[in-house]
């Protein structure tokens, strides 16, 4: 890997965090509706309004805590020595991965402590008249 590289990898590393973070505030302001495009998209995230709104501002503030970590590992990336750059690649890439899944699960397993008996029985219900209909 040579410099031209090294710097490639660091600046789209840095570019995924400062993406990350933008997508994510919108989130985490509750300023997007329910929709099947945009947003944490998870069963539970369906069952209403206020529970689309709960889970996307929960994840959208986590997301953007973890984008934080992505875009310092896009900035170490300028600054680490050329005979280290395969090194940094492979390290950044598995931050970066943590950094996205590692909220993803965080999300879910919130969502599931905080569902409401009745939701749950919602939930369920959807996905039965989903599955026959």
């Amino acid at each position: 890997m040579n410099a031209h590289d090294q710097f490639l990898v660091a600046a789209s590393i840095l570019c995924v965090g400062i993406v990350t973070l933008v997508v994510c505030l919108p989130l985490a302001y509750r300023k997007v509706p329910m929709n099947r495009f945009y947003g944490i998209r998870i069963p539970q995230s369906f069952v209403s309004d206020d529970r689309w709104y709960d889970i996307n501002a929960y994840g959208g503030r986590l997301l953007a805590r973890w984008s934080g970590l992505i875009m310092v590992t896009g900035g170490v990336g300028f600054l680490v020595p050329l005979r280290f750059s395969q090194a940094y690649a492979i390290t950044a890439a598995a931050l970066v991965l943590i950094s996205v899944f590692a909220p993803l699960v965080q999300i879910v397993r919130w969502a599931r402590a905080t569902a409401r008996p009745n939701q749950t029985m919602q939930l369920t219900a959807t996905r039965r008249e989903n599955h026959f209909s």
